[in-house]
């Protein structure tokens, strides 16, 4: 498969819970994407470490839990604070997300689903 972007990928800080991250990954892969995968329980200093040095497209953040989901607006702040913000695209997914919240904490695109994330990712790098 022709490599269409670079994806790094996680799940937010405090959040242990991985099968939906994996299910996009595993998506995302088959549609001709490289995946970089940090797991679980990522900071948002280490989403940012990789994007500096995998020069993602796109950033993916997964939270399963209400308590958690509140980092992610922490990731893009320390996107702007490193100055690289505009040189990757936020998707953020998870129960307790939707397209609302991913507007108001400054992401590029939400995903209900992986199949849905394969269509925007796509979107986002043509």
């Amino acid at each position: 498969v022709k490599k269409i972007g670079k994806v790094v990928a996680g799940t937010i800080e405090g959040d242990l819970h991985d099968i939906g991250k994996n299910l996009v990954c595993m998506m995302l892969k088959g549609a001709g994407f490289e995946i970089i995968d940090l797991g679980v329980d990522v900071k948002p200093e280490e989403f940012v470490e990789a994007a500096k040095g995998a020069k993602p497209d796109i950033l993916v953040i997964s939270a399963l839990l209400t308590t958690t989901m509140l980092n992610m607006p922490r990731v893009i702040e320390e996107l702007k604070k490193a100055g690289i913000r505009d040189d990757v695209k936020v998707l953020i997914g998870g129960a307790p997300v939707s397209q609302t919240y991913a507007e108001e904490i400054g992401a590029d695109g939400y995903s209900p689903d992986s199949s849905a994330a394969v269509e925007l990712a796509r979107r986002l790098v043509s």
